[in-house]
């Protein structure tokens, strides 16, 4: 089992989890749902930097904390390799997952202004 955790603060307070190579469907309206997707994007809030750091965590575990489940489907990651990215295309940390379809829940402790974030991936690589 593999879990990596990190705080974030940034000044748009949306992350997206994608594929890492080429271009992605990026959601056209992110607003109307703490969660929304695309084919090969997930996309969520997190506390912008003047709130403070909310704390992310990517595993291929189920959500240890009491939270609630906003989101429960899948990506394409044609390349093995996921991305935690802002809207700056800054990149927080790349994940090696299987070649193909990425299953993703997504858990948080409030679907306005979340603290912490879980997203569960379908299976996390040991190595590249």
């Amino acid at each position: 089992m593999t879990i990596f955790q990190m705080q974030i603060e940034t000044g748009h307070p949306v992350l997206f989890f994608s594929d890492s190579a080429g271009e992605i469907s990026i959601p056209l309206n992110t607003g109307p749902a703490f969660v929304t997707a695309t084919s090969d994007c997930v996309c969520f809030w997190v506390l912008s930097f003047v709130d403070g750091a909310s704390l992310v965590t990517l595993s291929d575990r189920e959500c240890e904390a009491d939270g609630l489940k906003l989101f429960s489907g899948s990506i394409d990651v044609p390349s093995g390799i996921a991305t935690l990215s802002d809207s700056s295309s800054f990149r927080y940390i790349n994940v090696p997952v299987a070649a193909g379809r990425l299953s993703i829940d997504v858990w948080a402790d409030d679907d306005n202004n979340p603290e912490w974030v879980w997203l569960k991936l379908g299976g996390i690589r040991s190595r590249l």
